[in-house]
């Protein structure tokens, strides 16, 4: 009974109040709009009563008072209330119908839109690549023109050619003019040496061939010892013969370190030819060390020197031997008195 009760309470408000409104809406809507409205209603009670008397016969004699009562309050309900509800289902369907055709058309606009753009630039890049292919054919035109001339091809055709798109690659005409120079004389071509790569100054496998060659700067460095001697002599400040004297014991050095090298190198020859010899009587060859060249060598120089150089030369010996003994003698210690 408590819904009922909410029901009459409602509905009887709600009529008193739209009783007003419904004669406003009437006077300004047509005839038309209220016959649809008295149909709807009158469909709307008929399916009430159909479902009052379903629940009637269905729950017993107490239900079908209060389906009685639930027709009563269907049939209180005005006009306006279900024509504003009529009107609100049909707009809703309206919007739902009205917006796929809206979708529609707004897809149907942009692939027009994108069809002519497309065409556009069909048409742009058509006009691009027509443009090369009528330079060229210029160029041609041009050439056949001027191939009475010696004149070179002018590179002015090359540098305005447009390419299909800036990501294309520079294209170059493959068509030149033929030159008019002919060579009546074939002039051989010239060979350019370079002595460090050369087979015939290899001098690593010969090195007695490039002192033989360039023996002749010794005698130029003796005489240049000599000259700087007697301008040490004729100096008076003593730097300029400090440098001087500097200058002349290093050029001093150079020809006596190259004088034991050619006396090592003697050395080695002579013990070759010795082993040639008697790997041909059937012995085994025997190669000297290092130690055992600079001995022999040694020898050989003693063997051209006098005998007063040879004497500075062992006193010299002997002050450097006994100056190394010294170093490699301990201190004296101290003893605490």
């Amino acid at each position: 009974m408590a819904p009922a009760r909410l029901l009459e309470r409602n509905v009887r408000v709600r009529s008193r109040v739209e009783d007003e409104d419904d004669d406003d809406v009437e006077n300004e809507l047509p005839e038309d709009n209220l016959d649809e409205d008295d149909d709807d209603l009158g469909s709307g009670s008929e399916q009430g009563e159909g479902a009052a008397g379903d629940g009637s016969d269905l729950e017993g004699e107490d239900d079908s008072v209060n389906g009685v009562d639930v027709q009563q309050q269907i049939s209180n309900v005005s006009f306006g209330v279900l024509r504003k509800a009529q009107e609100t289902l049909s707009q809703k369907r309206k919007r739902g119908s009205d917006e796929i055709p809206e979708h529609d058309d707004k897809l149907e606009a942009l692939r027009k839109r994108l069809r002519q753009i497309k065409e556009q630039k069909s048409k742009v890049s058509s006009e691009k690549q027509q443009r090369p292919a009528r330079q060229h054919d210029d160029a041609d035109a041009s050439d056949d023109e001027d191939s009475d001339s010696d004149s070179a091809p002018s590179e002015d055709g090359a540098a305005t050619k447009s390419r299909s798109s800036k990501h294309a690659p520079a294209e170059q005409t493959s068509r030149h003019q033929v030159t008019r120079k002919r060579n009546v004389i074939e002039v051989p071509k010239r060979a350019i040496r370079d002595p460090r790569f050369d087979a015939f100054n290899n001098h690593s496998l010969h090195p007695g061939n490039s002192e033989k060659a360039y023996g002749f700067l010794d005698d130029y460095q003796k005489d240049e010892i000599a000259e700087l001697r007697t301008a040490m002599k004729k100096s008076q400040s003593e730097d300029d013969k400090v440098a001087l004297r500097r200058k002349i014991n290093s050029m001093e050095n150079k020809l006596k370190a190259k004088a034991t090298r050619e006396r090592e190198q003697d050395v080695v020859r002579a013990h070759r030819k010795e082993e040639r010899e008697k790997v041909e009587q059937g012995k085994t060859p025997y190669h000297l060390k290092k130690k055992e060249i600079k001995e022999r060598a040694l020898v050989e120089k003693f063997k051209g020197m006098k005998g007063k150089e040879r004497e500075k030369v062992m006193d010299k010996r002997r002050l450097k031997e006994s100056q190394k003994e010294k170093k490699r003698m301990p201190g004296a210690r101290r003893v605490a008195g």
